[in-house]
């Protein structure tokens, strides 16, 4: 591949889609996007692409050409099961099938950490550690299943690489953080325990910097890799750093874990058992060969990303309120309803 590659990204309009499509745009390379609205806004310089995940042939239109692929697409947590289980699995057996009908070849998925996602302690595990049952919720399992159907079909004409992030976040997050700002608003972002376990994150913009180094590697094909931040800290410090640099309350403790878990497994808690053990068990992974297979090397501290987050969330509310406002001008009535 040469150092000027065509890239199409799926999911562009999503948090890591988005990081992966500005940095492309930054370091010089053609950026080709799959969109499913019309209205998707994207940055100046992408080759819009009107597509679904679900349907290979405009994918594969999309695709003619390229480099490589980057599968950057997701659902919020709570979306229901059989949404999860048709992205992950059925989208990447789309986006596969394209792949290989429109001769790309590479593709990098954004998988998570999630794929291992398990009531236990997942401190420095690697990439050949794994659950002995199958991972908490539907979303992992839908995952799980859909990196290893695509690693499986990794071969010499189509090189296929897995990303593992943790803790997503950083700039572009319209997702989980507005759920987090208003959880952090109506009491504080609940920690499913005292805070002191580790937690594994990954910021945006070393995500994107992985899935570069994941599409010209040549250790990459076939394989999996952790990626994440530097620095080592406890799930109270980093949403501690979240909620004061957006000017939030503080994270609240929520009662013993084992009482949170056993609460939720009954269905009975606030938040489902997937995300009580995200929030309450130990996690930190091991991303040494990412740094050695791939020469990944994430820079930004996480004090940095929360500082640009924060310039990112306020400009993003303030968009929002003038919009909101332009509204209520343009029709009165708005505010009754």
């Amino acid at each position: 591949m040469s150092s000027a590659m065509r890239a199409l990204v799926l999911g562009a309009t999503g948090l890591a889609g988005s990081a992966l499509t500005e940095t492309l745009l930054a370091k010089g390379h053609e950026v080709h996007a799959l969109v499913r609205r019309p209205e998707a806004v994207l940055p100046e310089g992408v080759h819009r692409h009107e597509g679904d995940i679900g349907d290979p042939n405009t994918i594969a239109v999309a695709a003619k050409g390229v480099d490589v692929i980057f599968v950057a697409v997701g659902l919020p947590l709570d979306a229901p099961d059989e949404r999860h289980r048709w992205l992950y699995v059925a989208g990447t057996e789309n986006v596969l099938a394209a792949a290989r009908h429109a001769e790309v070849p590479r593709v990098v998925l954004v998988s998570c950490a999630d794929v291992v996602l398990g009531d236990e302690a997942r401190v420095h595990w690697d990439e050949k550690r794994d659950l002995a049952y199958p991972p908490i919720g539907a979303r992992a399992r839908a995952m799980k299943l859909g990196e290893e159907v695509a690693l499986s079909q990794s071969d010499a004409t189509l090189a296929v690489t897995a990303l593992r992030p943790g803790w997503l976040w950083g700039p572009g997050d319209r997702v989980r953080l507005p759920a987090l700002v208003a959880e952090a608003r109506a009491g504080g972002i609940d920690l499913c325990g005292d805070g002191r376990n580790l937690v594994a994150t990954t910021y945006v913009e070393h995500l994107a910097e992985a899935a570069l180094l994941a599409a010209i590697s040549p250790h990459a094909p076939g394989n999996a890799y952790y990626v994440g931040d530097p620095e080592f800290l406890e799930i109270r410090e980093f949403l501690g750093m979240l909620s004061r640099a957006l000017g939030l309350p503080a994270p609240r403790t929520g009662g013993p874990y084992v009482l949170r878990r056993l609460w939720a497994s009954l269905g009975r808690g606030a938040l489902p058992l997937a995300e009580v053990v995200r929030r309450g068990q130990p996690t930190y992974f091991d991303t040494q060969k990412a740094m050695t297979d791939l020469g990944f090397e994430p820079k930004v501290k996480i004090d940095d990303g929360m500082k640009k987050l924060a310039a990112w969330f306020t400009a993003s509310e303030g968009a929002s309120s003038r919009d909101a406002s332009a509204r209520k001008n343009a029709d009165p009535s708005a505010a009754s309803r």
